[in-house]
């Protein structure tokens, strides 16, 4: 070392990276929050996110509510249906042991709570019996009023009803179908029962649509069929047709000896009417049957074409008037 150099001093060794001192924790800036970067303020974009977390729900409740609205519409479709089919196997039952099928009925054992859809279900089970079954539904008349003290209670009373509110299955097969091989009864005993059926009715028919007790015995009689029929006995017979709606009885209260009349049923105006006693008439008398047989015959059951008014309201008058007469006859011959 030469005279007079200074020593330098020995530098000291780098430090390795495992002991050099932690690095200083960086703090994060948080970006700016007076200004984002397309200007809006902090509160304005806040109230966006709001606006679009608010629009968002209101789009998944609206989804809730129509998925819910297209489950009740399946539903009611569903019930529909189902209430249909119960309907039309009631009218079928019904029809089989020929009960009429009533709308209070309905209304119990077929709509329940639904009671408002009445019409739809009616419709509906219309559409189905006839595409399946070739029938159809048909209300029945009201029942006739041939008692005096029964049309001036009809005049007399507001509340009238102007609908039956019972029905009956009626065919709506075309006439080439309508053959006795196709639509006849089944057996004898039920084939002697609508025969038997459609004569008494008929009987009521061309006699001013009422006939006495008495008459229509003799007109049994006459066929030998007072007492007994292939039916079964007449007097059950007889009940059954007034059961099942062909006829109806009734006391006679202008006579004195407590006779009774037949009259029309409702299910006899429907299902038999005026034309099968027509077709009747014309079945027995065959090739005889008279040219006017449709005029006469209309002019027996109370309605003259040529007049074009029903004369069965006259008729009974006429009766009345009989009776009252020979009423008033036997009073007076009892004060003599």
């Amino acid at each position: 070392m030469a005279p007079g150099a200074k020593r330098r001093m020995p530098v000291p060794p780098l430090e390795s990276d495992s002991e050099a001192s932690p690095p200083q924790r960086r703090r994060l800036v948080p970006p700016q929050s007076s200004r984002r970067n397309n200007g809006e303020s902090s509160t304005q974009g806040a109230r966006r996110d709001r606006l679009r977390s608010v629009s968002a729900e209101q789009d998944d409740v609206e989804d809730e509510v129509a998925s819910g609205a297209e489950g009740i519409e399946a539903t009611q479709d569903s019930n529909k249906e189902r209430m249909i089919k119960k309907l039309v196997r009631y009218a079928i039952s019904a029809e089989y042991t020929r009960v009429p099928i009533k709308r209070t009925e309905i209304s119990s054992k077929v709509l329940g709570s639904h009671g408002r859809m009445f019409k739809e279900v009616f419709a509906g089970a219309q559409l189905e019996l006839e595409r399946v079954f070739g029938m159809r539904m048909v209300e029945l008349p009201l029942r006739e009023k041939t008692k005096l003290s029964q049309r001036r209670a009809a005049q007399t009373s507001d509340k009238v009803p102007s609908t039956s509110k019972y029905y009956v299955l009626t065919t709506i097969l075309p006439e080439k179908f309508r053959e006795p091989e196709i639509v006849q009864p089944f057996g004898v005993k039920e084939q002697a029962y609508v025969g038997l059926t459609t004569m008494i009715v008929s009987l009521i028919y061309l006699n001013g649509r009422s006939i006495a007790e008495t008459k229509l015995d003799r007109y049994l009689r006459r066929m030998n069929a007072d007492r007994n029929t292939a039916a079964g006995e007449t007097e059950k017979v007889l009940q059954s047709m007034i059961r099942h709606g062909y006829i109806s009885k009734q006391k006679d209260d202008n006579a004195n000896d407590g006779t009774f009349d037949y009259v029309l049923g409702p299910r006899g105006k429907v299902e038999i009417g005026t034309d099968g006693v027509l077709s009747m008439i014309k079945t027995v008398y065959a090739t005889n049957v008279p040219e006017d047989v449709e005029k006469r015959m209309m002019r027996n059951i109370g309605f003259d074409p040529e007049a074009g008014a029903s004369q069965v309201q006259g008729s009974h008058r006429r009766r009345e008037r009989r009776s009252n007469g020979t009423q008033r006859q036997a009073g007076s011959e009892d004060e003599v």
